[in-house]
């Protein structure tokens, strides 16, 4: 992925954490230390995206603009795994020249909580939980040795800030602060973490 990064979704039992650190990277270069790549496409389903920034952008607006379509259709909000489809679809239809973003999609719904990992082409799994992008083989890890079905969401929160802080600590790419997207039944809330200046 051009623009590198780490990202993070851990499923419980209560909700979905989503996790990102906040570096933007260019051949080398530290473009952005305040680089959004976690988002909240609905009240309770959010995005993670690492790889090329311009094209996770898209990705978020063609989202927000198809769930909100849904939303004034239908009459009511799009499940989890229908907004993860319509991003499977899109990224299919694009594959010859695709748009170069992991992406991992979370959320509750009437079914409960759910997380779906989807690669630059569309291909959709879904999992307990995931980490992608230039950190994500380093986060993995830590997430595997810790993780429980009963983790409460605090707990999975702390085990995203865990695995993210080990990433940060190895990855080049990654780094500068985290994001983290805590969702339950109730909705949503917002999570940054910055880093002092050394």
């Amino acid at each position: 992925m051009s623009n590198g990064g780490t990202i993070i979704g851990i499923k419980v039992k209560d909700g979905v954490v989503l996790a990102s650190e906040k570096r933007l990277t260019y051949n080398g270069f530290i473009l952005s230390k305040n680089a959004r790549k976690v988002h909240s496409i609905t009240p309770r389903i959010g995005i993670a995206l690492a790889g090329l920034y311009g094209d996770t952008q898209r990705i978020v607006r063609i989202l927000k603009f198809q769930a909100k379509y849904y939303e004034i259709e239908i009459g009511k909000e799009i499940s989890v795994r229908g907004l993860a489809k319509v991003l499977s679809n899109i990224l299919y239809t694009y594959k010859l020249l695709p748009l170069l973003a992991e992406s991992i999609v979370g959320g509750v719904d009437e079914k409960g909580p759910q997380l779906y990992v989807l690669d630059p082409v569309g291909s959709l799994i879904e999992d307990k939980y995931a980490a992608s992008g230039s950190g994500g083989t380093i986060a993995i890890g830590v997430i595997e040795s810790e993780y429980r079905d009963d983790l409460s969401l605090e707990n999975a929160k702390e085990l995203a800030k865990k695995a993210m802080y080990a990433a940060l600590e190895r990855d080049a790419v990654s780094g500068d602060g985290i994001d983290i997207l805590v969702i339950s039944r109730e909705g949503s809330r917002f999570e940054e973490i910055l880093f002092k200046k050394k």
